[in-house]
């Protein structure tokens, strides 16, 4: 095979029960140009020995702990010499076409930094868990069309903030030249704050509704740690996004609105405990919000159209 033109890195931490699907619509991919990399964090479930075995084409790299899904993607792409970096997580299945239709709209032209999938659910084809993501001016995000039956309503590829991490294809050379993601991040909300640092650099994040995956939503979170603790990892990261990412006058005003944000008490003593964590982590953070705003292209007003003017709580952070 020539020099592959995709590295695909899969992100796995006991994802044994899904390897054998994601793997084998991997290799239906009508696109052949790429290279897989399955990226473990430390399984305890046999992962990496039952893919070295069972799918030789695929380079597994192990690591000797579970370092998070941030730091495993950063490997891969130093790992490769690829043009796009495409990441998954391993609850998933590919159309053929997957990969194909993502490379149509990433290449057409070199603005576009990530493109995103359309994912739907698993278990009803028919609903959308996803096409891109929004956030409001708290930093809250969801998917956008979570939920939907999928009409063919967001059949149009169109800018977003954020193409999910679990399903995208990013411009590797941005991917890098950006900084890659955060590893302050363990997980959640990494490709959040890499989005948005690439549109204030001035690229652009499309969705490509052509490239279709399906996933057992919740299903990974759910067996490993529960939504509870997603939601918490979500927001203490949001914090961190915020911080780094907006200007002076809108980050006084997100934080304080996230502070009198009326909630129960053991939501409010979560939320206290996700700003202790970046109280903690401050000096680093103020390193990179320097270095994001020493380049920064496009102001948060240029921005504004991303941003949903609205502190509702939407369907996950």
């Amino acid at each position: 095979m020539s020099s592959p033109r995709v590295c695909v890195a899969v992100i796995n931490y006991n994802g044994r029960p899904f390897l054998d699907e994601l793997l084998e619509s991997l290799r239906a991919q009508s696109e052949t140009r790429f290279e897989t990399i399955l990226v473990d964090n430390a399984s305890q479930d046999g992962s990496a020995q039952y893919v070295g075995q069972n799918f030789p084409r695929v380079r597994v790299l192990s690591l000797p702990q579970n370092l998070g899904f941030s730091r495993a993607v950063n490997l891969a792409a130093r790992e490769t010499g690829a043009e796009f970096l495409a990441t998954l997580n391993t609850d998933l299945k590919l159309e053929p076409t997957w990969l194909k239709a993502l490379l149509k709209v990433a290449t057409q032209d070199e603005s576009v930094a990530a493109v995103a999938s359309k994912l739907r659910l698993y278990h009803q084809p028919t609903i959308l868990n996803g096409v891109g993501g929004a956030m409001n001016q708290l930093g809250y995000t969801w998917d956008l069309g979570m939920f939907e039956e999928d009409d063919g309503q967001y059949d149009q590829s169109r800018e977003v903030l954020f193409a999910s991490a679990g399903a995208a294809l990013f411009r590797r050379s941005v991917f890098l030249e950006s900084g890659g993601f955060d590893e302050g991040l363990f997980m959640y909300h990494e490709d959040v704050d890499l989005c948005w640092r690439f549109w204030m650099l001035g690229f652009r994040v499309l969705t490509a509704p052509a490239a279709v995956a399906y996933h057992h939503f919740g299903a990974s979170t759910q067996a490993h740690q529960g939504m509870a603790w997603r939601e918490l990892m979500g927001e203490r990261h949001n914090i961190r996004a915020l911080l780094k990412n907006y200007e002076a006058s809108n980050l006084r005003s997100a934080l304080w609105g996230l502070l009198k944000r009326p909630q129960s008490p053991l939501r409010k003593w979560n939320q206290c405990r996700n700003f202790f964590w970046n109280l903690r982590k401050l000096p680093d953070t103020l390193k990179r919000r320097k270095w994001n705003q020493d380049r920064r292209r496009r102001s948060d007003a240029e921005l504004q159209f991303l941003i949903i003017q609205s502190n509702d709580v939407p369907i996950r952070l």
